[in-house]
């Protein structure tokens, strides 16, 4: 094979590929970077065996061909090329990368694997592709990930549950101690799917290459997610087994409701969680019609309070909460104000931005 390419243009393909290769053992055909050349492209693929990438860019083709080379090795090298455009040759085992101008003295050989021994990488019928717009669909992605569980013997709550709800999309996260939920319509039509369990790494991956405009397209199909973006087609296999009935989860018809203001609260529990115990992360939350109360106590060091205020209409009520856990939740509320609602201190609490939207969380107080 042989052809040339801008540096800039392939260094940028290879640096998303590498994210998706094993990148432990150069050894391994699955840390290597498939490049297939023909006509005027260039096909990269990466695949760690349970995520794929690829990615189809504009070459200049001399020689058509394919091979595959270390991927960690070959994004070290492109960082350090000069811009411009590159030559790319494989012959006897290397593959030879140099600049194009006939004064360079840059003269790069990696050495290559047979492109034959390489993973076969899953298709997707283009039928089964529906689009979705990236900016909503990231967000859904903000307020859910961050609350899977790192329990990999639940191996099922490790991802983001996503299904079709009526002409919706919602998006689950729980790590049996607190859920977060998201519901959105989109403006395109979105087909019937099974639901499924999306991995975090995945998404966090779709997040990188994503440019947050415009739309997607993505598909279901068996035990595989695929998403295309621009140029570039991702995949990944979904989590299996069986995601717990989040919706009983949720408390419904609850009595009491606590209204505040998001930055408030999100100083407080800052400041507080300074004189907090480093192993229960306990924070104190006192709710009161003359205002909410928070504070930290810790034996070495002392203790902390503050009162914000607030709208109630319910009795007093102290409640604990794990402060590890409620900080980044109330980060996610994007609106002024955000409500606690509840019907006993020592049952599961429901945050909600006020007014309501399409985001709740759920989290179980802290026990005595």
């Amino acid at each position: 094979m042989k052809f040339n390419c801008q540096c800039q243009k392939i260094r940028q393909e290879i640096e998303y590929a590498r994210n998706f290769s094993t990148q432990k053992n150069s050894l391994s055909i699955s840390s290597n970077v498939l490049l297939e050349n023909s006509g005027d492209t260039l096909v990269i693929t990466t695949t760690d065996g349970k995520m794929t990438f690829v990615s189809t860019i504009e070459v200049s083709t001399i020689i058509p061909g394919s091979t595959t080379v270390f991927c960690d090795k070959l994004m070290e090298v492109l960082k350090n090329m000069p811009e411009g455009e590159l030559e790319f040759s494989d012959d006897d085992g290397r593959l030879t990368i140099r600049p194009t101008g006939d004064d360079s003295n840059i003269n790069i050989n990696l050495k290559t694997m047979d492109a034959s021994k390489y993973p076969e990488i899953k298709n997707c019928p283009d039928d089964l592709f529906f689009s979705l717009t990236q900016k909503e669909f990231i967000e859904m992605i903000d307020k859910t990930a961050f609350a899977v569980s790192e329990d990999t013997t639940r191996f099922f709550l490790t991802g983001v549950y996503m299904e079709k709800k009526e002409d919706r999309i919602a998006m689950v996260a729980t790590d049996g101690r607190r859920l977060a939920f998201i519901s959105k319509a989109f403006e395109q039509e979105i087909p019937s799917f099974t639901p499924v369990i999306l991995p975090v790494k995945f998404l966090q991956q779709f997040k990188s290459i994503s440019t947050g405009e415009g739309v997607f397209s993505i598909a279901i199909n068996g035990d595989t997610v695929f998403i295309k973006l621009a140029n570039r087609v991702i995949s990944s296999l979904l989590i299996g087994g069986n995601y717990p009935n989040y919706e009983r989860v949720i408390p419904k018809n609850l009595q009491y409701s606590c209204k505040m203001k998001v930055s408030d609260m999100e100083m407080a529990l800052s400041l507080n969680a300074v004189l907090i115990e480093t192993n229960s992360r306990r924070i104190f939350i006192d709710l009161n019609q003359e205002g909410v109360m928070v504070s930290g106590e810790n034996n070495e060091f002392g203790d902390s309070k503050q009162i914000i205020q607030c709208e109630y209409n319910g009795p007093s009520a102290k409640i604990s909460f794990n402060c590890q856990l409620l900080l980044p939740t109330i980060k996610k509320f994007e609106s002024e104000f955000f409500k606690i609602s509840y019907t006993s201190p020592t049952a599961a609490m429901v945050f909600s931005p006020e007014p309501d939207d399409d985001y709740l969380f759920v989290m179980m107080p802290m026990q005595s």
